[in-house]
């Protein structure tokens, strides 16, 4: 199927997707070089774990994209694409600002990884429904 004939939210997962990738190559280097010396070795630990998630969920959003039509485009799939842009903010961002000393947000974490479980809870419950509905 030609990306062009996706549905908007498709092209955006894609679009974020590949985005957020950039993002993560950008951190982890950012990470491993810049803040080498700044960052305790559990906090490297945490933005390494960050960046980690980072690359599995934005290639995730990108995989939901393709997957959509295959599934019926179900709204359960544009759901867990936005769980999975939540969590990326959430999981990642929290863990990156909390091991840069800003309070309270790397509570934010757990939401974020809830997120993600969601979502994928939700691109199973639309896989096991097509051919169902």
């Amino acid at each position: 199927m030609p990306i062009s004939t996706l549905p908007p939210s498709a092209k955006a997962f894609i679009v974020i997707g590949a985005l957020s990738l950039l993002v993560a190559t950008q951190l982890s280097a950012i990470g491993f070089h810049a803040l080498n010396e700044i960052l305790t070795p559990a906090k490297r630990e945490s933005w390494h774990w960050a960046t980690e998630m980072q690359f599995y969920h934005s290639l995730g959003l990108i995989l939901l994209a393709l997957l959509g039509p295959r599934l019926g485009n179900s709204r359960l799939i544009t759901w867990a694409g936005g769980l999975m842009v939540l969590g990326l903010l959430l999981f990642s961002g929290g863990i990156y600002l909390g091991s840069l000393g800003v309070p309270f947000v790397g509570q934010v974490a757990p939401m974020g990884g809830s997120s993600f479980m969601l979502a994928w809870l939700l691109v199973a419950i639309a896989a096991f429904r097509t051919g169902r509905e």
